[in-house]
């Protein structure tokens, strides 16, 4: 075969050194199991590379022989080994729920970009490159904060790239979030919400035979994310009758215990709209209260509706979960001229009503972000940047509150009459 006088045939359809343009430093190629791997020898000699060849070469048929796969210092094979760490982590307990999201973003939109470009070799250009195409990909301009999420996935191929020696900490590109500011979420202001709440009923009622049920549940399942700020979805979907249970101190008040957050397991606070949904669902399902549910500790999932087909076992109607759940709920908003906020434009969904919640518990309720991030299973940085707008207009009960100068009147104020004593 012709050679060229950057590249170097070492050993005959195994093993072969080249220099790629605008670098001194030789590579080296190799074949293993009909395979071929590419990587740096690192060396500028050709001597020395040679010599780096025969060892990297010489190390890969030893880790092949203790069954230990070659990795190739492409993009795709580093980021494979990320995934995989980060999956045995979670599987032992070790590794963050936000991981999830990370091996998503890696295998839709950085593999695809990145894959056939060396970890080592990633430069600024590559990464524009990167955000161009993930315009292209998501067709938008991505929000900063999804910019932050795709940046840690990155930065965790980059670590176990470093880990295993194939690049240097040096080497790694600066990562920038410059999407998009985030935008105000949609909410329902309190005159919206008491309307939502006050149509249900009559909704229900006009419902038909195969849609009676789940208009119920829906009722049920809107009144719980207005009490808790839970997410709409798995968080709930996945809530069953063992994860509840009296505050030790009140009837008036639950507490839930999510086992399946996107945040990990986390305990919220329940009240009076929640007790009176989950009541209505344990006598619908089960013909029992909700403190008989409480007390039995069953381990079946609670958001599920009685099937308008009859089961055969038993004759008994089937508990099954909804589905169409977000465009029932749309089109009742849409019956009730709530669908679109005015204020953003934009349409409404189930986590609006995670936001009002968040609204109202700022507001009216006067909880302190803190306590807030506990509730909500999230952060206060979160809070604080999207509750921001709240401000000292909307505030202004809060703001106008005489309780602390009331408290500062009570003090003792020192006699007026006082004489100096003079020394």
């Amino acid at each position: 075969m012709p050679i060229e006088k950057n590249t170097h045939i070492v050993v005959d359809n195994s093993l072969i050194i080249y220099q790629r343009e605008r670098t001194r430093v030789w590579q080296c190629k190799y074949l293993l199991k009909g395979k071929w791997y590419r990587c740096s020898t690192r060396e500028h000699d050709m001597t020395a590379a040679i010599r780096s060849a025969n060892m990297i070469l010489m190390e890969a048929h030893m880790r092949e022989r203790f069954h230990v796969v070659p990795t190739s210092r492409l993009f795709r094979d580093v980021a494979k080994l990320a995934i995989k760490r980060m999956e045995e982590e979670m599987r032992v307990g070790e590794g963050r729920v936000i991981y999830k999201d990370y091996i998503f973003v890696i295998n839709k939109y950085l593999i695809p970009a990145l894959h056939t470009k060396f970890i080592d070799r990633i430069t600024y250009d590559d990464i524009q490159d990167l955000s161009v195409w993930r315009i292209n990909k998501m067709r938008k301009i991505p929000v900063k904060s999804t910019m932050k999420n795709h940046n840690a996935a990155l930065n965790k191929v980059f670590d176990e790239a470093i880990l295993r020696n194939y690049m240097k900490g040096a080497d790694r590109p600066k990562l920038q979030a410059t999407g998009k500011p985030s935008e105000r979420r949609p909410v329902f202001t309190m005159n919206e919400a008491r309307r939502l709440i006050k149509g249900l009923d009559l909704w229900i009622r006009d419902a038909t035979t195969e849609n009676l049920q789940v208009r119920l549940l829906l009722k049920d399942y809107i009144y719980v994310l207005l009490d808790t700020g839970a997410r709409p979805g798995r968080e709930l979907f996945s809530l069953n009758w063992a994860n509840i249970q009296y505050a030790s101190y009140t009837n008036d008040r639950l507490v839930i215990h999510f086992e399946k957050s996107k945040t990990g397991r986390r305990t919220a606070i329940a009240k009076r709209m929640t007790i009176e949904a989950l009541d209505n669902i344990a006598k619908r399902n089960y013909g029992k209260p909700l403190s008989n549910l409480i007390e039995y500790q069953t381990t079946e999932e609670i958001f599920r509706h009685k099937s308008v087909f009859v089961s055969q076992i038993r004759g008994q109607a089937k508990l099954i979960r909804p589905i169409n759940f977000e465009k029932q709920f749309a089109a009742y908003l849409k019956m009730m001229n709530l669908l679109i906020d005015r204020l953003t434009g934009r349409p409404r969904t189930f986590y609006s009503l995670r936001h009002t919640y968040a609204t109202f518990a700022l507001l009216y309720d006067k909880i302190n972000i803190h306590t807030l991030s506990k509730q909500m299973g999230t952060s206060v940085e979160m809070i604080e940047k999207h509750y921001s707008h709240l401000d000292s207009e909307q505030a202004i009960d809060q703001l106008g509150s005489e309780k602390t100068m009331a408290l500062l009147d009570a003090i003792d104020k020192p006699k007026r009459n006082l004489q100096v004593v003079k020394s």
